[in-house]
């Protein structure tokens, strides 16, 4: 079922542009729909939309970190050597590393390594398609309880990428200490000095899963250890996976306001971020197209 997502095109973009503020209604898909979809989908999922001179490629990627020989790696790179884009969006954060060759980038930070080598070596800037973490932050503990919102995001942002082959260099013990001071602490998340580190995202699981963590803290971390199923937006009926969705949601109208404003000032740009925000927001981008037609 779709549904109408009303998207205020964000006050650094009016700012910038000295334009005023306006409310656009987008059609999304559901994520608990996107869930369905996601058995018979192929990845990567390809949105390749012409309007006129107007080009927009979103590619919907796997999160993978251990896997070079993954097709999307291959796509993404084609459509650089294709059709040449002029500005692309990555998903997570602004990135200002280089990185010394594609498998380096692939290894270390996935499609979005991959998305910045490529920019890199076209000249063209990468930008961040998602809103700063300070602003998400403030926006979603206005809707969600402080402990329930950082547990689910430790589990999002840390656990789940580690399970996957992300950040292996160090330890999961260290990148937690690492990264909760990094990704949250320094970016505005309100933890007190004793909710930085691992002992305390235990205490949160079991309180609010009603059992303990099975991942004692030595390597190998499984998916299972988590119970990531609990915490995957795609399920219907679970109190993290809602969490999920609403996080996504404020996302994906960060992303389309950015996508919407670059496309009046360039005629080809690259997208890659998650496939579930391709498949929830496919409608909304054709929208975005048939406004851009010259």
């Amino acid at each position: 079922m779709k549904k109408l997502l009303l998207l205020f095109i964000p006050l650094f973009w009016a700012c910038q542009k000295q334009e005023k503020t306006q409310a656009i209604h987008y059609q999304t898909l559901d994520y608990v729909q996107v869930g369905k979809l996601y058995a018979t989908t192929k990845w990567p999922y390809v949105i390749d939309l012409k309007s006129g001179d107007k080009r927009l490629v979103f590619v919907g990627c796997d999160h993978v970190y251990d896997d070079t020989t993954h097709p999307q790696f291959a796509i993404i790179e084609q459509y650089f050597k294709d059709f040449k884009p002029q500005i692309a969006f990555n998903e997570g954060g602004q990135i200002t590393k280089t990185y010394a060759s594609r498998t380096d980038g692939m290894l270390k930070n996935g499609e979005t390594g991959l998305l910045k080598y490529c920019s890199d070596k076209a000249k063209i800037k990468m930008m961040n398609g998602d809103l700063a973490d300070s602003l998400e932050f403030g926006l979603m503990l206005k809707k969600i309880p402080r402990e329930q919102l950082y547990l689910y995001y430790v589990i999002e942002r840390i656990v789940g990428p580690y399970a996957m082959g992300a950040y292996r260099d160090k330890s999961f013990d260290e990148n937690v200490k690492i990264k909760i001071k990094k990704w949250f602490v320094d970016k505005g998340f309100p933890l007190n000095k004793n909710e930085q580190d691992y002992e305390y995202i235990k205490k949160l699981y079991l309180k609010y899963m009603g059992k303990p963590l099975k991942y004692t803290g030595k390597d190998p971390l499984t998916l299972e250890a988590f119970d990531l199923e609990a915490f995957d937006y795609i399920n219907p009926d679970c109190k993290f996976c809602a969490i999920g969705r609403v996080s996504k949601e404020v996302r994906d109208s960060v992303l389309l306001s950015k996508i919407d404003q670059a496309l009046n000032e360039h005629d080809r740009i690259i997208v890659t971020f998650g496939g579930g925000h391709a498949l929830a927001i496919e409608p909304a981008l054709r929208q975005i197209m048939a406004r851009k037609r010259k």
